[in-house]
């Protein structure tokens, strides 16, 4: 047996329901998270299909080479749930400090005059580099939340992946949860200067936190 599936066999399978919740907070987080930061960005780069295109790019790829990245630490991780909290907790910090970052970008940009000085070219660079100064460190951290969730409940012994498929789901309800909130109420209520900061925001995090890491302190990797 692989150290990979011994791991995997080690995880109860009630983990995989009170995980899934976590879960679902996470995902709505994170389209509260991208909601605002896309606001944020139409009032410093302009409502143009490349600026939103820009903003978008750097948010996907960073949730693509966070998982690629760290999805094979959870792997290796003897305990994949407090890794995880770990990872909710930096995703928590880093939108948090967004607004003063954001000050900082649109002080930049102004400064530099965006396309009107740079060009379309020019304004297209500018407007990643500065994107991704902004939102590399939480997409980063975020592509591997669900990938240490699933090494955390998964089981040798669910060929069919059930319990990956319980968390997936909720992940995405709790995108499209959070796509809706945001945009039709949290906006209306909270504005968008301070998205990581705000109760909605930065809750779901604070409950990955918690507990998780107690409840999972006698969850040691099984030898090969």
């Amino acid at each position: 047996m692989t150290t990979r599936d011994a791991t995997a066999t080690s995880a109860p399978r009630a983990q995989a329901w009170p995980v899934a919740l976590l879960l679902f907070g996470s995902g709505c987080s994170a389209l509260i998270y991208q909601t605002a930061w896309m606001r944020e960005f139409r009032l410093i780069f302009g409502a143009s299909t490349a600026a939103s295109a820009a903003v978008l790019a750097i948010f996907v790829g960073g949730l693509g080479l966070g998982g690629l990245v760290l999805g094979p630490r959870a792997d290796r991780h003897p305990r994949p749930i407090l890794y995880y909290s770990y990872l909710e907790a930096i995703v928590a910090a880093s939108a948090a400090l967004t607004p003063l970052v954001l000050t900082v970008v649109q002080f930049i940009y102004f400064s530099m005059g965006g396309s009107l000085r740079l060009g379309t070219g020019g304004g297209t660079v500018l407007r990643l580099v500065l994107s991704t100064a902004v939102l590399a460190v939480p997409t980063f951290v975020m592509g591997g939340t669900l990938p240490a969730a699933a090494r955390g409940v998964t089981r040798g012994s669910d060929a069919r992946r059930q319990d990956v498929a319980a968390l997936y789901s909720l992940n995405t309800l709790g995108a499209v949860v959070g796509c809706v909130t945001s945009t039709f109420y949290l906006l209306e209520i909270f504005g968008t200067p301070a998205p990581g900061c705000t109760p909605p925001g930065r809750m779901p995090k604070y409950l990955a936190w918690r507990p998780m890491s107690n409840a999972h302190a006698n969850h040691k990797r099984i030898p090969s």
